[in-house]
């Protein structure tokens, strides 16, 4: 069984969020000064701030506390036509994780920085608190082990993986999609039923992953 955290809805926030907590959209609160990344293709357009995710000494099997800050090159408004598709790639330099921890902070002072986030249908900026539920994944299986369930046995592993949650088993559309090394998932979510935008494809789905040391992270989009 591997542990996860299950989205269960979200709460909108109507202030903006200075704290370092879970949160999709606003303004990245970092816990040290960072750059804001940007796009490989596109002459340094700045990518969009998708969320930080705050997983606590030992929530994934960490051994320290850290925040992982998620950013896509992405439309940066609801009427934008903008899209690139190396956006779905792991390493073709059109998104970024970037992990920063919890040690040797003296105090809580935030690094907030400003640029392209999230927005609504509205085409207002938004700023989400996600309703967690803890709970456990069955472990994952491999297509060779996938393909001796029987069809009632498949149904059953995908709804009870298909899920929008931090940690625990991805549900890949294309099976045994591990990026290459060792991995842990840290992020699933289908992103056509978000209260938020995310356009990535025609069905996306975006895995983030991060090392089982929990120092790197990276993500990558199924449609």
């Amino acid at each position: 069984m591997i542990k996860r955290y299950e989205i269960v809805g979200f709460n909108e926030s109507k202030r903006k969020i200075t704290e370092h907590i879970t949160k999709f959209g606003g303004c990245p609160i970092f816990l040290h000064e960072q750059q804001w990344p940007t796009s490989t293709g596109w002459e340094n357009r700045k990518m969009m701030f998708v969320g930080q995710i705050v997983i606590q000494k030992g929530m994934l099997g960490n051994e320290k506390g850290i925040i992982a800050y998620i950013f896509i090159t992405h439309p940066e408004s609801y009427n934008d036509n903008f899209f690139d598709p190396d956006v779905a790639e792991w390493d073709r330099g059109e998104n970024k994780v970037i992990i920063q921890n919890f040690d040797d902070l003296k105090s809580a002072k935030p690094y907030s920085q400003e640029g392209p986030t999230l927005f609504n249908e509205k085409d207002e900026m938004c700023e989400y608190v996600p309703i967690l539920e803890e709970g456990f994944d069955v472990d994952y299986l491999t297509n060779e082990e996938f393909r001796k369930l029987t069809n009632e046995q498949q149904k059953e592993y995908f709804t009870l993986i298909d899920k929008n949650k931090i940690g625990g088993t991805p549900n890949f559309f294309r099976r045994d999609a591990w990026p290459e090394g060792e991995w842990i998932l840290l992020l699933q979510l289908k992103c056509n039923f978000l209260p938020f935008i995310l356009r990535l494809g025609s069905m996306p789905v975006l895995y983030v992953f991060i090392s089982k040391d929990f120092t790197r992270a990276g993500l990558f989009i199924q449609n």
